[in-house]
């Protein structure tokens, strides 16, 4: 059984709304943000950051982009993701990629860059320089959902879409306002949150309806 270590709202949510569109048996382990900081978790997430995905096997896994990719290979019978080595799938892997390496690191620099700036000063010029180039990146999603979707892939719903919609929760300078901005991503996320399955997770994280 898959174990996995969550803390509400954050980057664990994407690994726990596909663990529960995929119907499979996992432990659900509650943790809070001082729990993560303290030592002892480093020897699961050497840098100290959530997700974690036990294995079957008694190791872990981390990188929430990593982990979805993992739990929707490992179950390809439920659907989540187009079967691998095919051309979609490798569309999948780049949209994938493109927000785990552009978007969640932007909006993370959006949310305070202390780690990279020296003063006050510098962390609020990269803040609001952050949130601008985030505004621009969900506009390329938006454009893209307004060729191609209404889901990443087309009219298939995948994990994916379950990652684009944990990135939009997070939006500067609000979620309505992005969504107020992007009706293609708008749709998108209403779709994610009428999904029957993770009625109780989004309930759990806070985010069953759109933050203000």
């Amino acid at each position: 059984m898959y174990k996995l270590y969550n803390v509400k709202r954050w980057g664990s949510m994407s690994a726990h709304f596909v663990l529960e569109e995929l119907g499979v048996p996992y432990q659900n382990i509650w943790m809070t943000p001082e729990q993560v900081k303290a030592p002892e978790f480093r020897d699961l997430s050497p840098l100290g950051l959530i997700p974690v995905l036990g294995l079957r096997d008694g190791r872990t896994v981390v990188e929430s982009s990593a982990i979805v990719l993992f739990l929707t290979d490992s179950h390809p019978d439920r659907g989540l993701a187009p079967k691998p080595g095919g051309e979609d799938y490798a569309l999948y892997l780049s949209s994938m990629a493109f927000m785990a390496v552009n978007l969640y690191p932007t909006i993370n620099l959006a949310i305070d860059a202390e780690a990279i700036t020296d003063t006050r000063e510098q962390n609020d010029v990269v803040k609001a320089k952050a949130a601008t180039h985030e505004a621009r990146l969900f506009d390329i999603m938006d454009g893209r959902l307004a060729k191609e979707g209404p889901f990443i892939m087309g009219e298939k719903f995948t994990a994916a879409d379950l990652y684009l919609f944990m990135l939009t929760v997070w939006a500067h300078p609000s979620e309505h306002a992005l969504l107020a901005r992007c009706p293609n991503i708008a749709r998108l996320a209403q779709a994610v949150r009428e999904r029957p399955r993770l009625k109780a997770a989004l309930e759990a994280h806070g985010v069953l309806e759109p933050g203000e």
